[in-house]
């Protein structure tokens, strides 16, 4: 058996669809070539540059978003840009297969069925805990449900072994002292 600290923690990255991401550069161009034009004239690190400065930053931080889910010792992590959830293995009641989400609905949002969503769009894995529900994307969402759900199983023979062995030191029989036998 490896040491724990040699292993590497579980990590899914879903981007979003390429033709998101088109769609995103085609619209902030023609948001930037048309604020360029109006912008007066003057020296270009004063007035044009901002401009280009500002729109390439909006674009990267639009075009670049995805959704990383990190299987931790204790807990599922999800990121998506600034949005962190962290959802601990024992309130996890299923991980599974979620619904396909739509390309349009991107980013952290409240579902219909009152689930919180962390999505780029395209196929997701649906966690649910006693209370609430998360979906989250991801590309093998089969892969990321079956690694959730091995997780929580694995933890959860840990903690019924480590229960029960308490019990079966306690039912045997203390040794007398005194005595000896031959």
């Amino acid at each position: 058996m490896t040491d724990h600290a040699d292993e590497e923690t579980p990590q899914f990255v879903t981007f979003q669809s390429w033709r998101i991401r088109v769609a995103i550069a085609v619209v902030f161009f023609a948001l930037i070539m048309v604020a360029s034009a109006l912008v007066p004239d003057g020296p270009y690190l004063l007035t044009t540059g901002p401009v280009f400065f500002i729109g390439f930053t909006a674009y990267s931080i639009a075009l670049h978003r995805s959704v990383v889910i990190r299987l931790e010792d204790d807990a599922v992590d999800i990121r998506l840009g600034l949005h962190k959830a962290r959802i601990p293995y024992e309130d996890i009641t299923a991980a599974a297969v979620g619904p396909r989400t739509e390309w349009w609905r991107i980013g952290r949002r409240r579902l219909d069925d009152r689930a919180t969503g962390y999505l780029t769009g395209g196929p997701s894995v649906l966690i649910s805990t006693g209370s609430t529900s998360v979906v989250v994307s991801a590309a093998k969402s089969y892969r990321v449900a079956g690694a959730i759900q091995r997780k929580c199983d694995h933890l959860a023979e840990e903690r019924g072994a480590a229960r029960s062995r308490p019990a079966a030191e306690a039912a045997e029989p203390a040794p007398q002292q005194g005595r000896t036998t031959r």
